[in-house]
């Protein structure tokens, strides 16, 4: 593995242990498992060129989400780890599709725990 992936790596581990306490007062841990959701969803989209699904994503978070920082950093760790595990990974963009349906039902699951 690249010396400088595992730099990033190992800061964006950091960044997300930092950011858990702040999130754990934030929200629930269904909350945070959500937005995790999303947050790997939008790695993927990210690497994979997904615009639309980014977009969408983007828009259940702004339309379901308390405005707080915690949650947005959660959402913004969640998506770099993924973005860099699909790297090192080598994993694949596979079908549209499939991908549209979990986003899909990550969205409904937002939703479900940030009813107001």
């Amino acid at each position: 593995m690249n010396s400088k992936l595992l730099i990033i790596l190992a800061l964006l581990l950091q960044l997300a242990f930092s950011t858990t306490a702040m999130s754990r007062s934030a929200a629930n841990r269904n909350q945070l498992d959500s937005i995790s959701l999303l947050g790997g969803l939008n790695g993927t989209a990210l690497q994979c060129g997904y615009v639309e699904q980014m977009q969408r994503i983007k828009q259940a978070l702004i339309l379901n989400l308390p405005k707080q920082r915690a949650l947005g950093d959660w959402f913004e760790s969640s998506t770099n780890v993924e973005f860099l595990d699909f790297i090192t990974s080598n994993k694949n963009c596979g079908s549209l599709a499939i991908f549209t349906l979990q986003v899909d039902d990550a969205i409904r699951e937002l939703e479900d725990v940030f009813k107001k």
